[in-house]
């Protein structure tokens, strides 16, 4: 879930921002400003809910480096976390969007990488990170206390660990998106992507049952079948037409994600980014916040140890955190450009940052 009012208030400055009209002089102004137009009330992005996982992915930082131990959140921190969240309404959403279509040109309904974001991931809650949710012993239950809360729910997986039984009762206990990461159409191939745990065809198998399930209980859930382009080679984009046309009359929303944040190919410059992101800066650090499983706050999903903890819930009140030194000290960063030595915002991230704009 993202702060939508912030993302249509920061545009007008936006635009100076991208278009280069600003200049170092006035990182002051610009600081102030995006200070008096964040909400210092956080919106919470994703609660990552465990890291357990037992994929192999080769694009995933938790396979390369991921070192902190694997948890379960503990059912305290999840219920108080979740008191945290905070909804959009409605009119809220519908102004949000016609202003997506009339000042931002995007169609919020287009199937695509950017429709997603902007429908779905606008007001949902993310319940994954750097483990597989499946993999969470306590997630039918995390998700019946978000419907009590009338929290929308959204998390990715990978096929092969998911139970199609399991699958029905997080859709029966109100889950909204469920996406499904398959990055192959073939045996072989899938498995030097994901580890020897993947299975495309159970894995197809797995979500044409869940459509089936879909139509016979009248569920709301959306199905999200997901390819990320890793272009591997050059018969990579026939297959992302395949993968899309094998889906087109199915009651799911398939499309192909850009490979972003430095995933797998660190350094390669032809790597096509689709995402709205590609044409601005990271706004994270004024937009939202993730919640790790051990309590950790960090601005992104793109954190897989505690390489930018900004705090803890477990030891400080969320607020205090997003409002805090460390936060004013990131924001600061990404607007001057002062980042210290080895810094992952700065380095190990292909997401621009604000100061690059500035001349």
């Amino acid at each position: 879930m993202i702060d939508i009012n912030f993302f249509k208030k920061s545009y007008d400055l936006k635009k100076k921002i991208v278009s280069n009209s600003l200049s170092k002089s006035n990182v002051d102004d610009i600081t102030a400003e995006l200070e008096y137009i964040r909400d210092k009330n956080p919106f919470i992005y994703n609660i990552e809910t465990t890291n357990y996982c037992n994929m192999k992915c080769v694009m995933c930082p938790r396979t390369m480096f991921m070192t902190r131990k694997n948890i379960w959140i503990d059912d305290e921190l999840f219920e108080r976390t979740t008191d945290k969240v905070k909804l959009h309404t409605d009119q809220n959403l519908n102004e949000f969007w016609n202003w997506v279509e009339n000042e931002y040109k995007q169609p919020v309904e287009e199937v695509s990488e950017n429709g997603f974001y902007f429908s779905i991931i606008s007001r949902h809650l993310v319940l994954h990170g750097f483990g597989e949710p499946f993999l969470d012993k306590k997630l039918i239950q995390r998700l019946e206390i978000c419907k009590r809360k009338k929290i929308p729910t959204y998390f990715s997986c990978t096929p092969a660990t998911m139970t199609v039984e399991k699958a029905k009762k997080a859709m029966d206990a109100g889950l909204g998106v469920l996406k499904f990461s398959l990055d192959a159409m073939e045996e072989k191939k899938i498995q030097s992507i994901r580890g020897k745990r993947a299975n495309f065809k159970d894995s197809i198998d797995k979500i044409m049952q869940l459509i089936e399930y879909k139509k016979e209980k009248n569920l709301k859930t959306i199905l999200v079948p997901c390819m990320i382009d890793l272009s591997t080679d050059k018969t990579d984009g026939e297959m992302h037409k395949e993968f899309l046309k094998f889906w087109k009359d199915k009651d799911v929303f398939a499309y192909i994600k850009s490979q972003d944040n430095r995933w797998l190919y660190e350094n390669d410059k032809d790597m096509k980014n689709r995402s709205h992101y590609s044409r601005q800066y990271c706004e994270y650090p004024w937009l939202s916040l993730t919640v790790m499983a051990d309590g950790n706050v960090v601005p992104c999903t793109q954190v897989s140890n505690s390489e930018l903890v900004l705090g803890n819930v477990n030891e400080t009140p969320l607020e205090e955190i997003w409002n805090g030194d460390k936060y004013k000290k990131l924001r600061e960063m990404h607007v001057t450009g002062k980042f210290p030595k080895g810094h992952k915002c700065n380095e190990k991230c292909d997401m621009k940052k604000l100061y690059q704009y500035l001349s």
